[in-house]
């Protein structure tokens, strides 16, 4: 097993996670705009709960965006400091993919859709395909509000969504199944173990945020 850090802030949600080997310790809290002032004194704080120093790290997780600029660029940051002073990778993760994971654990869909708000009338969007053993494949992209149409999904879709009460509304015509949550570091973390089982590594210098807006977007399989 390993030690690993894993650092949440897209979002209003300041959350942080980190395994000792074999156990857990979290904090997860809505702190809007507390994040630079309180994540260093967190991490410190959860390291001594783990019993565990900075040195023993073994890796440091991110959720990369879309989300907060600003929570972004500080999770990216903070990691690619530490990392770089440890000589340690990093791994990065979508913030949709770990909203996305937090849903999936808790009701094993076969598909969810994550719809976040980027502001000028677009979303950010992930659409995310499940076997009962995990995930398939992903698609995030960023498009217009018009964009989004909801008659290709249907009841056995889950969704995720902080947006417009009317685009709620055309969500609710094919399924109920709908949630507004924050990313959780506790999601960021089982992820993060998941590649890090299998050797998949990012160098200090790769570790950057991905804001989405005016990017195309990307397939994972």
């Amino acid at each position: 097993m390993a030690n690993l850090l894993a650092i949440e802030t897209s979002s209003d949600a300041l959350s942080v996670a980190i395994l000792n080997e074999i156990k857990v310790y979290s904090f997860h809290e809505i702190r809007p705009k507390q994040h630079t002032e309180d994540l260093l004194g967190i991490i410190e704080d959860l390291l001594s709960a783990a019993r565990i120093k900075l040195a023993s790290l073994d890796a440091i997780g991110i959720s990369c965006g879309p989300g907060s600029f600003t929570g972004i660029r500080l999770a990216c940051s903070v990691a690619q400091g530490l990392a770089y002073g440890l000589n340690i990778p990093g791994i990065k993760i979508s913030s949709l993919e770990v909203l996305s994971e937090g849903i999936f654990k808790k009701f094993k869909p076969k598909q969810i859709v994550v719809l976040l708000d980027a502001h000028r009338e677009k979303l950010f969007m992930g659409i995310f395909t499940y076997s009962e053993e995990g995930l398939i494949c992903s698609k995030i992209k960023t498009i217009d509000q018009v964009e989004f149409d909801s008659t290709y999904y249907n009841s056995e879709t889950y969704f995720i969504t902080n947006t417009s009460k009317e685009l709620v509304g055309k969500i609710k015509e094919v399924s109920k199944n709908i949630y507004n949550d924050y990313p959780h570091s506790l999601d960021l973390l089982d992820l993060a173990s998941k590649k890090f089982e299998i050797g998949d590594f990012l160098s200090p210098e790769e570790l950057l945020p991905n804001y989405l807006v005016d990017q195309e977007s990307w397939e994972t399989y």
